[in-house]
């Protein structure tokens, strides 16, 4: 399996070439849909914004200049969206937003 990466808080692991999920018995299966619709936005507990999206391309963890596009197209630089997590290319998760809605105001 080359090019397999554990996946934190995943069952299995991601084989990012192909963009399959590991199971834990060795089968393969797709990637599972997304929990939320792309461009979903959602006040976190900590008065932030964050945007559910797809990655346009492989992103670091602790970026903290996402561009997110109008069809919440997720890529690394130019933008103001910070990520915690690291992305492989098609890959679903969250950005905040780095202005708590206390501050907009």
């Amino acid at each position: 399996m080359a090019n397999v990466a554990t996946a934190e808080g995943r069952i299995g692991a991601i084989d990012p070439d192909k963009r399959e999920l590991i199971n834990s018995d060795g089968g393969v299966q797709g990637i599972p849909a997304p929990s939320f619709g792309v461009n979903t936005q959602q006040v976190g507990v900590d008065g932030f914004t964050y945007r559910f999206v797809q990655a346009g391309g492989a992103i670091a963890a602790s970026q903290t200049d996402i561009a997110v596009d109008a069809a919440g197209q997720a890529t690394d630089g130019l933008g103001t969206y910070v990520g915690t997590l690291a992305f492989v290319d098609n890959e679903y998760g969250w950005v905040r937003n780095p202005v708590i809605l206390a501050d907009a105001t």
